[in-house]
């Protein structure tokens, strides 16, 4: 059943890469097709994302009220949760040199990337794991309330709601 799951994982974010490869292609950036609003969420820049991860983690730890045993865990929890966004993001650049690829290679590199995304996250859920195992209750229900790092959780500078 796992394997399953994992496949379909696998399969579900080479399908969103290729949807948004394909839509990026074909849309000039700045411009809307007609009947299709601006999107309001804009990926920060490099420096800024580093300041928002910096200010989420900071807020995050002062409202668990992590305590000196729990600092170690803390710690390789959220460098883990940080780490590699600039990696990413280099290796996104990789998909404009696949352009010119034949389908099915194109295919596979995609199948590859989505592969190595899902290896990472899959680091990540370890990690989380290992910290939420020495959070208290009262601290897991915060955790389970303030832990907002997708996409959707950015919407304005910085929110502090």
């Amino acid at each position: 059943m796992k394997s399953h799951l994992k496949s379909l994982a696998i399969l579900l974010a080479a399908s969103s890469l290729i949807a948004s490869g394909t839509t990026l292609a074909e849309q000039p950036k700045g411009q809307v097709s007609p009947g299709t609003a601006e999107p309001s969420y804009q990926e920060p820049a490099a420096g800024e994302w580093a300041e928002f991860m910096a200010f989420k983690l900071e807020k995050l730890h002062a409202a668990l009220k992590v305590n000196p045993s729990q600092e170690t865990a803390w710690n390789e929890w959220s460098g883990k949760i940080s780490a590699g966004r600039s990696e990413w993001k280099e290796r996104r650049k990789e998909f404009e040199t696949w352009r010119n690829l034949p389908v099915p290679d194109r295919m596979e590199k995609m199948l590859a990337f989505a592969k190595e995304r899902v290896s990472k996250l899959e680091e990540r859920l370890a990690a989380t794991k290992a910290f939420y195992a020495t959070l208290s209750p009262e601290q897991r229900q915060i955790f389970d309330k303030e832990f907002t790092f997708g996409p959707h959780s950015r919407a304005g500078k910085y929110r502090t709601e």
